[in-house]
């Protein structure tokens, strides 16, 4: 039995070293692929400290990640795991990620006008982990967002999901937007500490205390509650209502949009009032739900 025994040993030192093996080669073949794609991609600046290749599952992991897009938003992460992602197309058809130790500075370049009023309220970067899950179909035109999230534990989690067709990813063109098609869209929140700091700004512009400017804005969606309502428009009452619990109650808020028909974004700019595209994309609010 014992030269049985020094043979599985053997075998297995042996398919160890292969595994190694190829796993450095995979590494390699990765590292090249993924700094040839960074050149290729005009304005995307790429740095990391390490990247690794779980050989089995095909998980790509980069460490130390310093990036730059080409829309010129930057940020940094401990660590960025791709579980999947289309390498044949410049803009990939697929994608599915998560990053952890993720941190985005507020910036103009990364929050645009957002950025001073975030200062403002002391949020100097957003910090925590975020995914994002996609795949687009040329053949219908459909974009389709299983997960896109943000997590930061000091402000808040955001979750988005959702389908839009009559997209181009092919040959995308801002002007091409307007005839992009809403078919469906969840945004999930749950608050950590965002809604406290947009409640004391809110008091401060208001000259008021945070109790007063929160009954002040709870009474104003109530009132368009009940305008809604003499519409007889349910989508925007519902959310109406639904603002005014999270706002007294700022716990968990899930906001809906599933609209009979897909929606043209172009129909926003149509002339229809708030009310209207409200209830065009028949969405809804609940609040707390949960609680």
């Amino acid at each position: 039995m014992r030269p049985i025994f020094k043979f599985l040993i053997s075998f297995a030192i042996f398919v160890a070293v292969c595994a190694a093996g190829l796993g450095w080669y995979i590494e390699y073949e990765v590292e090249e692929g993924l700094e040839r794609a960074v050149a290729e991609t005009e304005g995307l600046r790429l740095r990391y400290a390490d990247c690794s290749v779980d050989i089995f599952d095909r998980t790509v992991v980069l460490t130390g990640v310093e990036a730059t897009l080409p829309s010129g938003h930057h940020f940094t992460a401990d660590e960025i795991r791709i579980q999947s992602f289309d390498q044949l197309n410049p803009l990939p058809y697929y994608t599915n990620a998560t990053s952890s130790g993720l941190t985005i500075p507020v910036t103009s370049a990364n929050f645009g006008a957002w950025a001073p009023p975030m200062l403002k309220m002391g949020i100097a970067e957003v910090r925590g982990k975020a995914a994002v899950d996609y795949a687009y179909s040329p053949d219908t035109a459909t974009l389709t967002v299983r997960e896109l999230s943000l997590d930061d534990a000091n402000l808040g989690r955001a979750s988005l999901s959702g389908q839009v067709d009559q997209f181009d990813l092919i040959n995308p063109r801002l002007e091409q937007l307007i005839g992009m098609r809403i078919k469906e869209a969840t945004l999930h929140f749950v608050n950590a500490g965002l809604m406290d700091r947009l409640v004391h700004d809110w008091a401060a512009r208001m000259k008021a205390s945070e109790e007063e400017t929160v009954n002040r804005i709870a009474t104003e969606l109530s009132g368009l509650a009940q305008f809604a309502d003499s519409q007889e428009n349910g989508p925007a009452k519902n959310v109406m209502l639904g603002l005014q619990r999270f706002v007294v109650k700022p716990e968990t808020m899930t906001v809906t949009a599933a609209p009979v028909d897909p929606v043209p974004v172009l129909y926003f700019f149509m002339g229809r009032d708030l009310m209207e595209n409200l209830q065009l994309l028949d969405m809804r609010i609940n609040a707390n739900q949960d609680n």
